[in-house]
């Protein structure tokens, strides 16, 4: 999914980092003001995680007595003429390019998914250390990035950098930092959190309309934050209306429509409405499980579908089915990703990229 747009960026990092040459020295990225500040930053973190790489090495090399005074009394300046030196050759530059391109873009986008699989990369626990390492190569969605380091900071005196981090308690901490900062905002101020979002597209695909971006970016954007609602009535308007973009105040209509929807009149009885609530969602498990099968089978053309059984299944379509059936009869979608999540780190598979994501998009929608 926006393959045009990632294609687009890197090839113009390529070009402002001269990709011919055998190596470019992390110096002359950080100096060159033609690249985006982000990408500076993911560089730089890059090295950084190198030199963690380095540090894990040396320190655990029992022929060396690394841990007395002398030692480390030498490390700081070591480390600061690693990051001095620091390059990267033509391959690690190649591959860093679109690493760092996909890993913004969906930061943007899908910012909670994102940090989970940026930061564990399919792992079940972390060191708190390497997970602030890891929030260094990212920029945007300040505000949670900072809500995180917060968190960090304010822990025990006692506790230690090397305290283990479960995924799980990870994604409970970040979804309680996005909805505190966003509890109280504004349709207005809500819609302020994709600026990155407007930014990045108007730079990286000016074929579409001013001030406005995919409506299927939106749609990603908003079935991260859990606000299922809203992206519901922006895919009906995609699909039936073929809104293919949005501009910030068609947005905000939307938003104000789907409020103006669901408000309950102040007499009506609860009773009544939660079992209105009830009577929608009691559906019989397989009638359930057709109707997201016929959904899903819609979400996916030919071409999609070929390349997701080739490049996730390894063209076995057996396998894909399976999967997908398995996942298809949960009984909500936080069940259903525990095993989409479960299947990416058992194969080994980068879950951000487009093979995958596109899968786990159409499998999302399903549910919805």
């Amino acid at each position: 999914m926006f393959e045009k747009e990632i294609d687009r960026v890197r090839k113009q990092l390529k070009q402002q980092l001269d990709t011919r040459q055998p190596n470019i020295t992390l110096s002359a990225i950080i100096a060159n003001e033609n690249v985006h500040a982000a990408f500076r930053t993911y560089f730089r973190a890059e090295a950084e995680w190198w030199l963690h790489e380095e540090r894990a090495i040396r320190t655990s090399n029992t022929r060396f007595d690394t841990n007395s005074e002398a030692m480390k009394g030498l490390f700081p300046k070591l480390d600061e003429l690693y990051i001095a030196s620091a390059r990267f050759d033509h391959e690690e530059l190649t591959s860093s390019i679109d690493a760092a391109v996909k890993t913004r873009l969906n930061f943007l986008v899908r910012p909670r998914t994102t940090l989970k699989w940026f930061v564990y990369r399919g792992e079940p626990t972390k060191p708190l250390y390497e997970v602030l390492l890891r929030l260094n190569y990212l920029t945007d969605n300040a505000y949670l990035l900072n809500g995180i380091r917060q968190w960090a900071q304010a822990r025990p005196a006692e506790s230690s950098a090397y305290e283990i981090l479960s995924v799980v308690e990870f994604e409970r901490i970040v979804e309680k930092i996005d909805n505190d900062a966003i509890l109280d905002l504004s349709q207005e101020e809500f819609v302020q959190l994709l600026d990155g979002i407007y930014t990045f597209f108007a730079e990286a695909n000016p074929d579409l309309p001013p001030e406005s971006v995919p409506t299927e970016a939106v749609i990603i954007f908003l079935d991260d934050k859990g606000a299922v609602p809203i992206s519901q009535a922006l895919e009906r308007l995609l699909y039936r209306e073929e809104l293919r973009t949005v501009t910030r105040s068609k947005f905000i209509d939307v938003i104000d429509s789907v409020i103006a929807n669901i408000d309950v009149p102040a007499n009506a009885p609860q009773i009544a409405v939660e079992e209105q609530a009830k009577d929608a969602t009691e559906v019989a498990p397989k009638a359930l499980l057709n109707v997201r099968t016929e959904k899903f089978q819609t979400m996916l053309d030919n071409g999609t579908r070929e390349r997701i059984i080739r490049k996730l299944f390894h063209k076995d379509a057996e396998s894909f089915s399976a999967i997908v059936d398995e996942v298809l009869s949960c009984g909500n979608w936080k069940e259903a990703a525990a095993i989409v999540d479960r299947f990416y780190a058992r194969q080994g598979m980068a879950p951000d990229s487009t093979a995958a994501m596109e899968f786990s998009q159409a499998l999302h929608r399903s549910f919805l």
